[in-house]
């Protein structure tokens, strides 16, 4: 007992001790004009991770030990202040702050792009956007990277369809280049990539990229676009640059709901009103102490279908079917997907002493899609069963996309030293349903849905880093240095039976009876389920690495105007060796409004595990046998025998030179060029077909495989650019403050040289390798300039925006083939030059708490109020609903065993198939079903 009282005495002791040696720091953030109070500042003490948060009053308060101290006082929008104060033992000082708003971007602060502290726009060294929440809102857009689009003109959005899983995760580039040669960051963190490869014909074709929509734009303060290569600095990936993400503090949050719908008018298609869009979102922040706080939202968005797809005027039915005369050919679907998303994030910190503060921020999503191939007609009975889709059916894709993330960490100051010291870990799984579908192989015991398998990807992370300013010479040299170990695992899980197995039943009519031709042979039906085969238990896998960097970064001021800094990075991975990289930078100020500023850095990106091990199988038929079409890996030796080699790092050489120019406080202009050189870029060939190539690999031992492609290092590229950005800003003081702003890019890529070449015993097939198909989506696949004009006008709670923007053409080239447009009608999605421009957008209005009102859009749209869906909800179809679609007008007729029945139908919107109300009678298997579910489903279809 008497020791409890004498421990209790000494830390009663010690606490006394400790109050005494500090003193309370308070105040109140205003608008200069107005005194209106300023919620949401932050206000910092420089050096030191103390701080606090203004309430909703606009008022401060926290404690911090005796002594002299400089205060810094920042919020987007508004000029930053900055003030010196002198704390005294069990004081109290009270220091005030009135902000004048800000009427450009001048005062927007980055930390992307340098280690050594925080920096604005203009005087940094690199290219750096700054898009805060409010300029992210006003675009009107719903998705993240919808609205990263519309903001910055150096990052695309494409819009892929008929593209498998990359409809429902759709990447984005940066500066025209691959979407997995863009680093993202949140919180400064690593993000972990989507499980997804792209490997159909799209832009970014053999990638995996970053979701940006798994991210709620509700909880995002704002993102800083570092447009410059960094991975000297921050690691692989950063070729392009580095997208840094920045969630919500303290500030106050909000609840908002926004609903929008295209109404476009196409060429050869008329007017189309879909695309039906609604989104819901609250988030909100709280405070505490000595600036900690905790900021958790939620965001859920509901997209309905687009649909640009021609007419088929191709035949349907075989040959004398009478249904040919009245067949539907309205019968494709090609647009965005259907997607409903549900995200979340919260972001918190607590700081225990002005030297130590504890942080932590998560995620997580939840998204189902729905996407279609291309439709099946009734005459290709190689893949359709005539019983189960007497009328040909257009095939789903479905996703199930989880997505969870977590990051904790500790910061603080020793002996001089700011130290950062976190763990991150990052999962996202991407699950494949095929529905509406059929196996054709399985006969009448085929399934309509099918689990197709699981892609899987991992990302564990541990970060320590370290930055002080040191005097060398009597200049400030800041120096930062850190460590990184990293671990990534990816896996592929087998999808159902049903999905890849050959049941080995030829082509049945309607009847359910196999066709037989003169000779008495019948014709062998085609292997999986339709539009995806689903991945087999010979294709499932489960991969992971590991990789580990250091890091040191010196930056410094050796004249008031000229500021230099360097990195170098060593990054060493457990499948392919090491790599190091380097960047210099340089900014020369020789006044005030005028400055000059370059960088030259190497850069590379590390093969990822998806292109390494990615797998997959299709059964198709050469000469009455089976044979599988494979996307193999490159350490196979089926992928050997084509020419595949061990993946090694995409290497680059950056360049860049650009001025910044301030003739007035009110006006700022940056120009930025640069020059990006890419070696060994990855590519996954085309397939390697034909009966060339089944003979080629039985002659070396490997019978039932008819061709395969794989990820190769082919080519090198080159790419050249320009950015500009103009703000200009009017204070009209009591009348409020008008902006406008003006971006541009101007990118151009080429190939410069194809670098391997597939063996001599294959003969010349380099154009399968890399063709001119996937050219052309490297090189004229995005636009080649974009411009963004905007202008806002704010006045108390109320801000108007209007926002225009316009993209340059892009070019679809088909294989081995002249790229001009074929006829209309002849093509689902004309080839070609496909002109972006002008641009429909939809017009979006929304209120929010405080209720500014906001609305936006891009001529020509006739501005309308958006309807997103009628009577109810957007919803996707029930997979059961699916089971029982039909492709018709509404009215069908069924022959089924001998009996016809009249059925009427109704499709819900933006939903191509039909819905019947009831399903046809049972049809009787000519077999006894091997899986349970399969006659069920084929009687409700």
């Amino acid at each position: 007992m008497t020791g409890v009282v004498g421990l209790a005495v000494l830390t009663g002791r010690a606490s006394a001790a400790v109050a005494q040696a500090t003193g309370t720091l308070e105040g109140k953030v205003t608008v200069s004009g107005s005194g209106e109070a300023l919620q949401g500042a932050s206000v910092g003490v420089v050096g030191t991770q103390v701080g606090a948060i203004t309430r909703a009053d606009g008022t401060f308060r926290f404690s911090l030990r005796a002594g002299t101290y400089e205060l810094r006082v920042r919020m987007l929008g508004y000029a930053g202040k900055t003030a010196s104060i002198t704390l005294s033992a069990g004081g109290r000082v009270t220091q005030n702050f009135v902000l004048d708003k800000s009427s450009t971007q001048l005062e927007a602060v980055a930390v992307t792009g340098s280690r050594g502290g925080a920096r604005t726009v203009v005087s940094s060294p690199v290219p750096v956007d700054v898009i805060n929440s409010s300029e992210l809102r006003s675009t009107g857009r719903v998705e993240t990277a919808q609205m990263l689009q519309a903001a910055a003109p150096s990052l695309n959005f494409p819009r892929p369809a008929v593209s498998d899983g990359t409809d429902h995760v759709r990447p984005a580039t940066l500066r025209g280049l691959a979407p997995d040669q863009t680093l993202v960051l949140v919180n400064g963190k690593r993000r972990y990539t989507s499980a997804l490869i792209n490997n159909n014909g799209t832009v970014g074709r053999g990638t995996s990229a970053v979701d940006l929509n798994a991210i709620p734009a509700s909880m995002i303060d704002r993102i800083e676009i570092l447009r410059d290569g960094a991975a000297a600095q921050y690691g692989s990936d950063a070729i392009a640059g580095v997208i840094n993400i920045i969630l919500k503090g303290a500030s106050a949050g909000g609840a908002s709901v926004q609903a929008g719908q295209f109404n476009t008018d196409v060429e050869g298609l008329g007017k189309r009103n879909d695309g039906g869009n609604i989104a819901a979102s609250a988030d909100q922040g709280y405070s505490w102490g000595n600036g900690s706080f905790v900021h958790a939202g939620i965001e859920w968005r509901n997209r309905a279908m687009t649909n640009r797809a021609f007419n088929d005027p191709r035949q349907q039915f075989p040959v004398g079917d009478p249904r040919e005369a009245t067949a539907r050919r309205d019968t494709h679907w090609s647009g965005d997907a259907a997607t409903a998303d549900v995200v979340g994030m919260i972001n918190a910190s607590q700081n225990i002493s002005e030297n130590l503060q504890l942080y932590g921020f998560g995620s997580f999503g939840r998204r189902d899609g729905r996407s279609t191939g291309f439709f099946r007609r009734p005459l290709q009975n190689t893949q359709v069963v005539a019983r189960i889709h007497p009328s040909g059916f257009l095939p789903n894709i479905e996703s199930n996309i989880d997505d969870f993330s977590f990051g904790v960490g500790a910061k603080g100051t020793a002996k001089g030293w700011d130290w950062d010291l976190s763990q991150v870990y990052g999962n996202n799984a991407f699950q494949f349903i095929v529905s509406n579908s059929n196996n054709a192989s399985l006969g009448l015991n085929s399934p309509t849905v099918f689990d197709a398998g699981t892609l899987g990807f991992g990302q564990a992370l541990t970060n320590f880093d370290v930055t002080r300013e040191v005097r060398v010479g009597g200049k400030p040299v800041r120096l930062s240095s850190g460590a990184e170990l990293r671990w990534e695992s990816y896996s592929i899980k087998a999808g159902e039976e049903a999905s890849y197995l050959n049941g080995r039943v030829p082509v049945l009519d309607a009847n359910g009876t196999p066709i037989r031709n003169a000779a008495g042979n019948t014709t062998i039906a085609l292997v999986g389920s339709q539009v995806f085969p689903g991945f087999s238990p010979a294709d499932a896998t489960d991969q992971s690495r590991t990789a580990t960097a250091a890091y040191l970064d010196v930056e410094s001021d050796l004249t008031k105007k000229w500021l230099v800094g360097a990195a170098a990075r060593f990054e060493n991975f457990s499948d392919f060796g090491s790599q190091a990289t380097g960047k210099i930078t340089t900014r020369f100020a020789p006044t005030e409004k005028f400055a000059i500023r370059g960088a030259a850095s190497t850069g590379f990106r590390a093969p990822s595990l998806q292109q390494s091990f990615f797998t997959s199988t299709a059964t198709t038929f050469v000469n009455g046998l089976p044979a599988d079409i494979k996307t193999l890996p490159v350490a196979s030796r089926e992928a050997r025998l084509l020419g595949a080699r061990e993946l090694k790092p995409e290497n680059s050489v950056n360049l860049s030179a650009g001025i910044t120019l301030q003739p007035s406080k009110n006006l700022t202009v940056t120009a930025d060029y640069y020059d990006i050189a890419i070696t060994d870029r990855i590519v996954l060939s085309e397939n390697f077909i034909g009966t060339g190539i089944v003979n080629f690999f039985a002659q070396n031992g490997f019978t039932g495989i008819g061709g395969g492609r794989y990820f190769t290092n082919a080519i090198n590229t080159k790419t050249n650019g320009l950015d500009v950005v103009a703000n200009y800003g009017l204070d009209l003081k009591a009348n409020g403050v008008m902006r406008f702003t003006a971006g541009y890019n101007q990118n151009k890529t080429r190939v410069t040289k194809v670098v391997v070449n597939t063996p001599a015993q294959l003969g010349n097939l380099n154009e399968t390798l890399f063709g001119r198909a996937e050219r052309g989506r490297i090189e004229v696949g995005q636009p080649r300039n974009n411009l963004v004009l905007s202008g806002s006008y704010e006045r108390g709670k109320l801000g108007l925006n209007l926002r225009g923007q316009r993209f340059g053409e892009v070019t679809g080239r088909q294989p081995g083939r002249d790229h001009r447009p074929r006829q209309r009608g002849h093509e689902l999605q004309r080839p070609g030059h496909l002109r972006r421009v002008p641009l429909f957008r939809p017009l979006a209005v929304r209120l929010q708490r405080p209720f500014p009102v906001r609305a936006s859009g891009v001529l020509p749209v006739k501005p309308q109020f958006p309807r997103p869906c009628r009577l109810k909800p957007c919803r996707l179809p029930s997979r059961r609903e699916l089971a029982a679609s039909r492709l018709d007008d509404g009215r069908q007729t069924l022959q089924t065993a001998g009996a016809q029945e009249q059925r009427t139908s109704r499709a819900p919107r933006a939903v191509v198939v039909q819905m019947p109300n009831r399903s046809a009678p049972a049809a009787t298997a000519a077999a006894t079903p091997r899986f349970p579910n399969a006659v069920h489903r084929a009687q409700g279809t």
